[in-house]
């Protein structure tokens, strides 16, 4: 495909409505199984009964369930003639979308825990149901327009990530060579601020000139020689001093560079997620249909791996190296009070929130998956 080609699809990408309407009645079906779960004890909604909570926050929450499920069968009615086109990904959230719908509709939904005896098994009705749809004079027309629409998809994500990961990097060094560095360096003689050593730095300054006496003394009794006189010493001393001072203030003024450079690349960042909300949304189906692509064994290794890394026994030498490179990089002194109190603390509230996300969305979406995931940690 050519430059010109390429750059095309993504301004003929007529996906963009699909895909924008199906995740909004995703999210609104979730919603609906949120409202089932939490008040009504895993139940279809029922708006007759009253509820133990204020009528104001039960109305705007009923306000909620019908606004959300006249957006699910809208969308129903709009991608039932289109569901061909969907991917794997997609197509499992449409099922969920029309399961969610079904409870509310005098259809019979798609998937129900309890359903009346078939006259024929649900294998052949699959069977016929393929060979039909094979056999149908648009097949053809639609498999070529979800393969494109795909295509299309598959183009626009990659180039948002791209987007995402490039811009950032790109506008950091280039806002730090073309405008942070002069200015900093134009401006740090006048103003002490910027090359006012910090604490630490001093403390790693007096250290090393430390060292370099010790060296100093070292060098002379290897080679048989006298320790230098006080004189000799306080010259040398004095020269290292002046290296040192010079190699502080220019961490000093390093470290302002990294936060101003920093700070480019954060602004980019969010102006990218401004500008490019739709593309982002497409990115992010675009990741659930490569994760949930993969096996449950695959989905539990990346679970207990992640988990293990960051909030697992041996995550504590992890987080301290990630902090005192964050402090270097920033010229923060490294605290060893705030570095364990982080330990104790965030890596709890990652578990927790993750814990929660596998029992309120893991175990709808992929409940094998999780089966698998207890089944590897041991049974925990």
């Amino acid at each position: 495909m050519g430059l010109t080609d390429w750059m095309g699809t993504f301004g003929k990408a007529r996906t963009k409505d699909l895909r924008s309407n199906l995740e909004r009645a995703y999210e609104a079906a979730l919603l609906i199984q949120n409202i089932e779960l939490e008040y009504f004890n895993d139940r279809p909604v029922r708006p007759e009964l009253e509820l133990s909570m204020p009528a104001s926050v039960q109305a705007q929450m009923m306000r909620r369930f019908r606004s959300s499920l006249e957006l699910c069968r809208q969308v129903v009615e709009e991608l039932q003639p289109r569901r061909h086109e969907l991917d794997h990904q997609e197509l499992r959230q449409f099922q969920l979308i029309e399961t969610v719908e079904g409870r509310y509709s005098n259809r019979k939904p798609v998937s129900t825990l309890t359903r009346s005896p078939e006259l024929l098994p649900r294998s052949l009705m699959g069977l016929m149901e393929r060979v039909k749809r094979q056999l149908d004079p648009q097949a053809e027309a639609t498999v070529v327009a979800g393969f494109r629409r795909r295509r299309d998809s598959t183009l626009v994500s990659l180039r948002i990530l791209l987007l995402l990961v490039l811009v950032p990097l790109l506008m950091q060094q280039a806002s730090r060579t073309f405008v942070i560095s002069p200015l900093v360096d134009r401006f740090a003689p006048d103003v002490p601020f910027l090359t006012y050593p910090k604490p630490q730095l001093e403390e790693a300054a007096v250290e090393k000139l430390r060292v370099y006496k010790a060296e100093l003394e070292f060098d002379a009794l290897l080679k048989g020689q006298d320790l230098p006189d006080p004189a000799t010493m306080h010259k040398a001393l004095a020269s290292r001093a002046v290296e040192l001072k010079e190699e502080a203030d220019d961490q000093s003024t390093l470290a302002i560079k990294n936060v101003l450079s920093d700070a480019f690349g954060l602004i980019s960042f969010g102006l990218v997620c401004l500008l490019a909300r739709e593309d982002i949304r497409m990115l992010r189906g675009f990741l659930d249909e490569q994760v949930y692509g993969l096996s449950d064994s695959a989905k539990a290794f990346a679970i207990i791996l992640f988990t293990d890394i960051f909030v697992g026994f041996h995550s504590p030498e992890g987080w301290t190296v990630l902090l005192g490179g964050v402090a270097n990089h920033l010229g923060l002194p490294v605290r060893e009070n705030f570095v364990m109190l982080f330990i104790a603390t965030f890596p709890v509230i990652l578990a927790t929130i993750f814990k929660y996300w596998i029992f309120r969305y893991l175990n709808r979406v992929s409940p094998s998956s999780v089966a698998t995931l207890r089944n590897m940690n041991g049974g925990g």
